[in-house]
């Protein structure tokens, strides 16, 4: 009887985790550690502001941003509920009170207040935010993105990460 409620269990984590994929075009993919170590030596050591991670799938990206800036507000956003759980958990346990993670389509989240801006989307929805960034940031604002550039815009810095497929991070400044 154990064994069927863990299947159920498994079942709607899967059912949940594929409908959010299917509905937003992109499944909760992680950024992997050594990406992560690339962001983080890439980002400036200080940031005037707030910080915004959009589309935080399981929280790892969040976490190491945290670690980078302690005590610095950060804003987490994610739409998928079994991602937005598993990071939450993450986020109480380590009990990272500066980091807000909050469950909303962050196309309706207003982003002029952030100073940087972390994502990592699928191309569709680089295409969408790139003309939400350019109606909402303020110049100045830094936006990181890797593995998918913002088309059309230069960065002002590009590396790339150590690992199989040489990850490219990418950090743009709103002029």
């Amino acid at each position: 009887m154990e064994w069927v409620l863990f299947l159920i269990l498994l079942l709607f984590f899967l059912l949940n985790i594929l409908w959010y994929s299917w509905r937003y075009g992109i499944t909760p993919t992680p950024t992997s550690s050594k990406v992560r170590r690339a962001i983080l030596k890439a980002l400036p050591l200080t940031v005037d502001g707030k910080i915004v991670e959009l589309g935080s799938g399981w929280g790892h990206l969040a976490l190491a941003l945290a670690k980078r800036y302690p005590q610095h507000p950060i804003d987490a956003y994610e739409i998928s509920p079994i991602p937005f759980l598993i990071s939450w958990l993450l986020i109480r346990l380590k009990k990272l009170s500066w980091v807000h993670l909050y469950r909303k389509d962050f196309f309706q989240v207003p982003l002029a207040n952030s100073a940087l801006i972390v994502c990592y989307l699928y191309p569709g929805a680089m295409y969408k935010l790139k003309e939400k960034f350019e109606c909402e940031l303020k110049p100045g604002t830094l936006v990181l993105t890797h593995t998918f550039a913002i088309h059309g815009w230069t960065p002002i810095h590009r590396s790339y990460a150590d690992d199989l497929y040489h990850t490219p991070i990418f950090i743009y400044r709103m002029g």
